[in-house]
């Protein structure tokens, strides 16, 4: 259905609400519970007819519709290459809106070992920092979020919680732990690297064997941060 015919059915449908809401008499139109319902069916309808459609998009193309403008702020504000972002988003949540988190069952217990083990540590997560969490918040570390899939537990390193990186701000703080953790690899142009760290936090093996999740990770993320680059140059249009 196109966007013009999507937006006359949502007018008329809202417009058939007042209209029948407008029969039932005035003591209706003044009753809370009717109020609060058209509130609620007019909120819906307006969602309904501004949203753009994301029928047929590639995950390339729903990066730059859900992230492009906001990856631009982020990219300038922490120095960063806004098509290395992007391709990022692509790799991690195919430009998807909101993102659902991933639980990483195996992180976990790693963390649930540091709680309970005096001494012991994972990454820069300690025993002290861990050692009064319950089940729950250690899942909810183990877990990543938001459209760079950031491990929860990195909060720590931020010095956020977990809800400020799989909030309304998810995109600036994982902008902001990418600069700290690897900026210097994206500063030295170091992509391939960059990829390979983000994926499983150690830079692109001597011996040529990925150690990603997908072995094609790193080199799709190359593929689509040249995309981006091109599209930039306005040599590719979407």
């Amino acid at each position: 259905m196109k966007k013009q015919e999507k937006n006359i059915i949502g007018l008329s449908l809202l417009s058939s609400v007042v209209v029948l809401a407008g029969f039932a008499g005035y003591e209706l139109l003044h009753n809370e519970r009717v109020l609060n319902l058209l509130d609620k069916v007019q909120k819906q309808l307006e969602a309904y007819i501004d949203k753009p459609s994301t029928i047929g998009l590639n995950s390339s193309q729903l990066t730059e519709l859900h992230y492009g403008q906001e990856i631009e702020e982020v990219a300038a504000k922490y120095s960063l290459p806004a098509s290395y972002l992007k391709a990022l988003i692509v790799l991690e949540c195919s430009g998807k809106k909101p993102v659902e988190p991933r639980y990483e069952r195996h992180i976990f217990n790693k963390l649930k070992k540091v709680r309970d083990t005096k001494g012991k540590f994972y990454e820069a997560v300690t025993h002290e920092i861990l050692h009064d969490a319950s089940d729950a918040a250690i899942e909810n570390l183990a877990k990543s979020w938001g459209p760079f899939q950031l491990m929860g537990y990195k909060c720590l390193q931020l010095n956020v919680l977990v809800t400020d990186i799989r909030g309304d701000d998810a995109l600036d703080w994982g902008a902001k732990w990418i600069q700290m953790e690897y900026g210097h690899l994206l500063k030295q142009k170091r992509y391939k690297d960059a990829f390979h760290y983000h994926n499983s936090g150690r830079l692109f093996p001597a011996d040529g064997i990925p150690a990603t999740h997908d072995p094609e990770y790193v080199e799709k993320g190359l593929k689509y941060m040249d995309y981006f680059k091109r599209k930039a140059d306005k040599h590719v249009k979407i």
